[in-house]
């Protein structure tokens, strides 16, 4: 028997060399924290206006998700392209802080039935305390002082295991961003989530920029976001996750 060679016909591909390559920024981004972080869908208040600001140059983005307090760290260790939630005033020698482009608005939550009276920072000494990553080095040094006298404080990575420690009872008073305490209420129905609470608004509103790690991309993101406030379609955006 004689075997016959199978004939393969090779597909001639088309590259077009003169079609530019689009550039892709890698950017450290904090674990979820809906509505500014919806990791799962690769979305969020955050992602959608860092996307559009970048949109007009036509630049793809790219974002790993690690813990707050890892973010220098994977900054360098990726060689990333730069890290989302800085405060403006952050200073570190291979960064470029862009021009604030999204506010906070951390409180302190309690439960109704344990009736504490919060109206300031330092009414949370003795309290139980479950806070986001890194909040002593983003509140400041009242925050600090105070929660140096806590009966129990912790940091977690996961904001949304805050909330559920809160209303499991695992601790008094939980510190993180009151649209992030919204949205998680408002998309669990689980019958825990029902207990009557107290929002204590002892913190002042905080600005975050980006860190970027050439001025070039700086600029570019603070000229994208400045057209999209122009243009009204940030604020479309924040709308769509908060209303």
């Amino acid at each position: 028997m004689v075997l016959c060679p199978i004939q393969v016909k090779a597909e001639r591909v088309s590259i077009d060399v003169n079609k530019p390559i689009e550039p892709i920024i890698k950017l450290v981004t904090g674990l979820a924290k809906p509505p500014f972080i919806l990791e799962e869908k690769g979305k969020g208040m955050q992602l959608d206006l860092i996307r559009e600001a970048f949109s007009f140059e036509q630049k793809q983005i790219k974002f790993v998700h690690m813990a707050l307090g890892r973010n220098i760290t994977g900054f360098l260790r990726l060689n990333a392209d730069g890290i989302i939630t800085l405060p403006p005033e952050y200073k570190h020698p291979s960064l470029f802080l862009s021009t604030p482009y999204i506010s906070y608005q951390n409180v302190a939550v309690s439960l109704s039935e344990n009736n504490f009276s919060i109206g300031k920072i330092e009414d949370l000494t003795d309290k139980s305390i479950v806070a986001f990553q890194n909040a002593k080095k983003f509140l400041g040094e009242r925050y600090d002082k105070t929660v140096a006298y806590s009966m129990d404080y912790r940091e977690v990575p996961s904001q949304l295991k805050q909330i559920e420690m809160l209303f499991l009872r695992r601790t008094e008073v939980i510190v993180l961003d009151i649209n992030i305490f919204k949205y998680f209420i408002s998309t669990h129905s689980d019958s825990i989530y029902s207990k009557p609470f107290s929002v204590h608004y002892v913190f002042g509103e905080r600005s975050y920029s980006i860190g970027f790690k050439s001025e070039m991309l700086r600029d570019t993101f603070d000229a994208g976001i400045k057209s999209m406030k122009e243009s009204g379609s940030y604020q479309v955006i924040i709308d769509n996750y908060l209303h």
